[in-house]
């Protein structure tokens, strides 16, 4: 989709009544899976393995499209609908304020984690966002106005990297998406997990936030938080192979409790023979 496209279906967003543009989105969700069966095929693979029933991948271009119509919509945290934590996740966001140390949030491509990034920027003071750049410019300046206007700003430099580490050493809080890259997931684990934002976590000795969303039927927005931790070489720091184990085990947990809004298109068989997406 063009940048065009990206700012028609903003108007429409924006101007539609939710229930209407939430209809509309479902509708070229189910048209997209039948004209792209393959890639149904693969979604479908990945619901198998996290143990959804039934196994529609309609419903996850569902979910993936209501993720999609909020980010365009641009509401404001709270405007779209409510926000729910648990106690304990309150808990953990409050002692990760009052920390005041620099953090590097990591999450994937759970439910609507655009809304859930907008939502935690005004919570915590601001939050710049490590994001790949779209393969169109036009289109990744589009990106970059949506999640500004929800106060997330977006480390879009030519070293985006070397710009996060910076900002982390100078206290501030960063957020990566660790599901991007197309390595392979831990033995019996389901998301894959990059590396390279937990050694961007080690080099600045940040504390580590694990955050997940997902969206409730009655628009709800969920937010649950890990309780952070360090690497080393901080005192008490977690070495690099104990702290991937326990992102996998918390974004596995997450997958299997809402498979439907895990938005990953690379399918594997059970066994873990890989599936063309």
């Amino acid at each position: 989709m063009t940048d065009l496209g990206y700012r028609i279906a903003s108007l429409l967003a924006r101007r539609l009544p939710r229930s209407v543009g939430g209809a509309l989105a479902e509708l070229c969700a189910d048209l997209y899976v039948a004209a792209h069966p393959v890639r149904a095929r693969a979604v479908r693979l990945n619901l198998l393995r996290a143990g959804a029933v039934p196994a529609d991948p309609r419903l996850t271009y569902r979910a993936f499209a209501r993720a999609v119509r909020d980010f365009l919509d641009g509401s404001r945290a709270g405007e779209a609908g409510p926000v729910v934590l648990d106690e304990e996740t309150r808990a953990v966001l409050r002692a990760a304020r009052a920390a005041g140390e620099p953090t590097l949030l990591v999450s994937g491509h759970f439910g609507p984690w655009e809304r859930a990034l907008g939502w935690l920027a005004p919570q915590v003071g601001g939050v710049e966002a490590l994001a790949a750049p779209h393969r169109r410019p036009a289109v990744e300046r589009f990106f970059v106005a949506r999640r500004a206007a929800a106060g997330v700003h977006t480390l879009g430099c030519e070293r985006p990297v070397r710009a996060a580490l910076s900002r982390l050493r100078q206290g501030g809080w960063i957020a990566a998406l660790v599901d991007r890259t197309a390595q392979v997931p831990a033995p019996g684990g389901l998301v894959r997990i990059d590396r390279g934002p937990l050694l961007l976590a080690s080099r600045a000795r940040a504390l580590v936030l694990a955050g997940v969303s997902w969206m409730e039927p009655d628009g709800t927005l969920q937010v649950r938080f890990d309780a952070p931790f360090s690497l080393a070489p901080r005192r008490d720091g977690l070495p690099l192979p104990q702290a991937l184990a326990r992102l996998q085990k918390f974004f596995d947990a997450h997958v299997r409790a809402h498979p439907t809004q895990w938005f990953e298109w690379r399918g594997e068989e059970p066994g873990g023979a890989g599936a063309p997406a």
